[in-house]
Parts: C-alpha cells; structure tokens; sequence
C-alpha cells in the first residue's frame, strides 16, 4: 500500500513517498510509440497487385476460343459452301414422237356465245363446215356439234330411217332413236312433233326436221351448235 505523503497541489490527488501523484508519475513516463512499419512493405503491395492482374490476363487470354475475333474487329459472316450441281448424264436419243393434238376441253368448259359478226350456215352448206367470220378453231366447233341432241323417230322396216341411221353410225353423230311401234309413248310424242306422224321425224335441240337429205340434215345440226358456241 502506497503510503500518502500529502495531496498535489496540481491535480489534487495524494502524493506516494517519492512527492509524487499518480498522475504526475503518469505524466513523467515516456509515451510508448507503436512500432513504425517498415518501408518494403508500401513497395510489396503494388507489386503483388500488378502480378495478380497479370496472371488473370494470361489465364483470360489462353481461355478464349481461337476462332473469335478482337474485340472492335468486324468480321463477315463465312459464306455457305454450295454443293456442286449434280452431274447430268447424257442424253439417249429415243424415237420421234409425233406431236399430240391440243388438248380438247370437256363439256364443263364455258364455250363463249357467237360473235356478232359471225353468219349463220345456209342449208346447202357441206358437213361440219364452221361459220368463218366467227374465226372459231376446229376442235371447238366439234365440241358444239357433239352438245346438240338428236332423237329420230323411226321403224325398222322403214327403209329412209335405215339409211339415216346409217350415216349417223359411220359419221359419229350421237342419236337416240326411238320406235314408234315398240313405244306408245315414243308414239305420242311423234304425233305432237308431226301431226302427219311420217317417219323419220327428228327432234334437234328445239327444231324438227322430217324426213332425211345428208345435207339438210347437216344444215340443221349446225344451226342448232351455233347455240352452244
């Protein structure tokens, strides 16, 4: 136990046996300087960054595929590599081939009414013989010809209806014949057409023509296919 030997004036406070405070002893003692840190180590940390940051770029660099391209560099697109055309081999000649005729249209196909400049045929004038002034191809004309409907009235002992029946066959001319002794019905209708009910009668589209003359006849069917033209 420090003994008092009376109270310092300065701070007051009881003095030990050297006539000092507590205080005043503190204040004596030289202060304890930290120990100052030694110069190498502000040259070492600069160091140890920079080669850190070093071997991050190598290791990025080494890394990265060696098909990209820098960075700020624009390069194109590759282009695709196109096959070569196939090898064509050489051509056999074959055999001539006659040409095909143009293709003939069914009778779905909407044949245009007559030209107002087209004439009609007069009675005499020959088989299948289209109107010229019309202009009109062949192969519509036949198409107009086969649309006409043709009904003969006839018997078969009647010897006029022999011979139409005939040419109607060898010139491809579609018909329907009906027997007026086999059908009441085909009768009947005879009896309207022609009163006088003498044979053959034919029913043309909407004309009736008595009788049989090869040109007449083909006079008749193509005034009724200018209709259908």
């Amino acid at each position: 136990m420090v003994e008092r030997m009376g109270i310092c004036e300065k701070h007051q406070l009881p003095l030990d046996r050297n006539g000092e405070c507590e205080l005043c002893r503190l204040s004596d003692m030289p202060s304890k300087v930290p120990p100052a840190r030694s110069a190498w180590w502000a040259l070492i940390i600069p160091l140890v960054l920079v080669a850190g940051g070093t071997a991050w770029a190598l290791v990025s660099f080494e890394s990265e595929p060696g098909d990209v391209p820098h960075r700020g560099v624009r390069v194109a697109a590759p282009r695709p590599v196109s096959s070569p055309p196939p090898r064509e081999e050489p051509r056999v000649p074959g055999p001539e081939t006659v040409p095909e005729p143009p293709p003939v249209p069914g009778d779905d196909v909407p044949i245009p009414g007559p030209s107002p400049t087209s004439t009609r045929l007069d009675e005499g004038a020959p088989r299948g013989t289209p109107p010229t002034a019309a202009n009109i191809p062949e192969w519509k004309w036949n198409i107009a010809r086969r649309r006409v409907m043709i009904t003969m009235y006839a018997t078969q002992w009647c010897g006029v209806c022999r011979k139409a029946r005939e040419y109607m066959q060898t010139n491809r001319i579609d018909f329907i014949e009906l027997d007026t002794d086999e059908s009441s019905v085909a009768g009947e209708r005879l009896g309207e057409l022609n009163p006088g009910r003498t044979i053959p009668t034919f029913q043309i589209d909407d004309q009736v023509y008595i009788g049989f003359q090869e040109d007449l006849f083909e006079a008749k069917i193509n005034q009724a296919a200018q209709k259908h033209l």
